[in-house]
């Protein structure tokens, strides 16, 4: 070879390799080649690193190493004074008065006075005394000396003992009415001779427990006497102790009522004496709808003859929704001590000379609805029917001057409707509407003498901001029967029942208070000023006002 082929040979490596080494992103920092002679191209071997790579954790693992606490009581200097609890401030107590009295007068010359004296707030004890009069002079067209009068005395006293409360209180009262019932223009009779006055003196003791857990044996154990006598030298002492023990025992309520009742009665013509003993264990669960009184009554009627009675004692109620619609019912029965006291509270024209007989509910079987139709309305709407046994009525004696009542005794069954709305606006307002309807089946008498078949009552108490205070009463008794003799067909006498017309009355009255210790009060009573008849020739009163005064002190 040539030296211009060799020259253009190595130009042309040159070249070629500068190209490829271009191409590849060389590695190699230089190439140097140095031709002596002719040249024999050779490449070295490449050096792999054959190591792989290896991660280093930096994070240094610490030994865990054991501790011991060694716990130490400290003793701290300082004292933590008490925080006084917290107190709700409420409204401050109304300022009361020891003493209030009362003064009126009313037409038909109705003097009338009232005095109460009481304590005031205490935790230890309570007492107070009240005497009343009132009295009038009526004179009725036709009919003899309607006078009367009403005196009272009464005093009680509580003590509050830790877990009971002693209670006891004395009664005095003298009550004077006329037997006017007959017709001045044909008979002439005194004051005198028409004068009837009951004295009455009275006493109770009470003890009742305030236990707080329901486990012990709650109690309230009642002892009374009182004495009653009467112008015709007839005369009435009873002595009565009856009260009750309760306990809980498995959840549910054990209640046990007691009663030991003696009386004695004396007249001119007779003298009776009589003690009825009465036990009634009950059994009471209550839950979260439903209310159960399971018991029976088992009485001793001591006179005579001695009678034993067993009466059921049941009452059940369901709450169906939130007090809304409670449907109740039941069945009881027992005896009831007809007396001078108890017969002449309820009709004061009878004759002295009673034949007394206790009336006995052989049964009494009731249910009905109640409940709340709002936070002001109440509603309870009862039916019940029952056997009486010796009810006890009145007939009309015209042999004893200024007509006299005497007593009847006889078996009835009994239906009774009776429906009854509250309303209660706070103490605003509160109105009561109640109506009755009776059914009367005699055994032996012609009607139920003097028992009408339907009572309404409306009573209303408005106050209006504590000054001015009004209230009103309606009612309504629907036509009744009096037992009369008249000559028959063959001069026999014969019953006949005579029919006394509806009494329809209203009686309102009105207080105005001009300050917190005087007021000025106004009453008026039969405002539809009739002159019905209660009782068979017994007119009442027509229109009556009576006004005066009160004053706290």
């Amino acid at each position: 070879m040539n030296k211009l082929q060799l020259i253009s040979l190595s130009l042309l490596m040159i070249v070629l390799s500068v190209t490829s080494v271009s191409a590849q992103k060389a590695t190699l920092d230089s190439m140097t080649i140095i031709n002596t002679g002719t040249y024999k191209p050779s490449v070295a071997d490449a050096n792999k690193i054959s190591d792989n790579p290896v991660v280093i954790d930096s994070t240094k693992k610490l030994p865990v190493k054991s501790y011991n606490i060694n716990s130490k009581k400290i003793n701290p200097i300082s004292t933590i004074e008490p925080v006084a609890a917290a107190e709700m401030e409420g409204e401050p107590l109304t300022k009361l008065y020891n003493a209030l009295a009362k003064v009126g007068m009313g037409t038909y010359t109705t003097p009338y006075l009232e005095f109460w004296y009481n304590s005031l707030r205490s935790k230890e004890y309570a007492y107070g005394v009240r005497l009343k009069h009132l009295s009038s002079a009526a004179t009725l067209k036709d009919y003899g000396f309607a006078g009367m009068s009403d005196d009272q005395v009464s005093l009680y006293g509580k003590k509050f003992l830790k877990e009971h409360s002693l209670i006891g209180n004395f009664d005095y009262g003298r009550n004077g009415v006329h037997f006017y019932g007959y017709d001045a223009k044909l008979i002439s009779l005194n004051k005198s001779e028409t004068a009837q006055h009951f004295n009455y003196f009275g006493a109770n003791a009470e003890l009742l427990s305030h236990y707080n857990k329901m486990e012990r044996f709650n109690h309230d154990i009642k002892l009374s006497y009182y004495n009653l006598s009467d112008a015709f030298k007839s005369s009435e002492n009873n002595l009565k102790a009856n009260g009750y023990v309760q306990t809980m025992f498995n959840k549910e309520l054990i209640k046990v009522n007691a009663l030991v009742d003696y009386y004695n009665f004396k007249s001119p013509i007779d003298t009776v004496d009589n003690t009825i003993i009465a036990l009634n264990p009950n059994f009471i669960a209550d839950g979260d709808k439903y209310h159960a009184s399971l018991g029976v009554t088992a009485t001793v009627d001591v006179q005579t003859v001695s009678k034993f009675y067993f009466h059921p004692s049941v009452d059940v109620s369901y709450n169906i929704f939130d007090n809304i619609i409670v449907p109740y019912a039941g069945v009881t029965g027992g005896v009831r001590k007809n007396s001078l006291k108890s017969i002449t509270d309820e009709n004061p024209f009878v004759s002295s000379n009673l034949k007394l007989k206790n009336s006995v509910t052989k049964f009494d079987l009731y249910g009905g609805l109640k409940g709340t139709l709002s936070s002001y309305i109440a509603y309870n709407l009862r039916v019940s029917y029952s056997a009486m046994g010796n009810m006890l009525l009145y007939e009309n004696d015209t042999t004893y001057p200024g007509n006299r009542f005497i007593l009847i005794y006889d078996d009835a069954n009994v239906l009774n409707m009776r429906g009854e709305i509250i309303y209660q606006l706070r103490e605003k307002l509160r109105i009561v509407l109640a109506g009755d309807y009776f059914n009367y089946k005699m055994k032996h008498e012609l009607k139920a003498w003097y028992k009408p078949q339907v009572k309404l009552s409306f009573a209303a108490n408005y106050n209006l901001s504590d000054k001015i205070i009004i209230k009103a009463d309606l009612f309504y008794l629907d036509n009744q029967f009096a037992k009369t003799l008249e000559p028959g067909d063959d001069s026999t006498p014969k019953i006949v029942a005579k029919e006394l017309k509806g009494v329809f009355d209203i009686n309102i009255g009105a207080e105005y208070r001009l300050t917190k210790r005087l007021g000025f009060f106004l009453q008026a009573n039969n405002i539809a000023n009739a002159r019905y008849l209660r009782y068979m020739n017994y007119p009442t009163q027509q229109l009556s006002i009576m006004g005066g005064l009160s004053y706290a002190f």
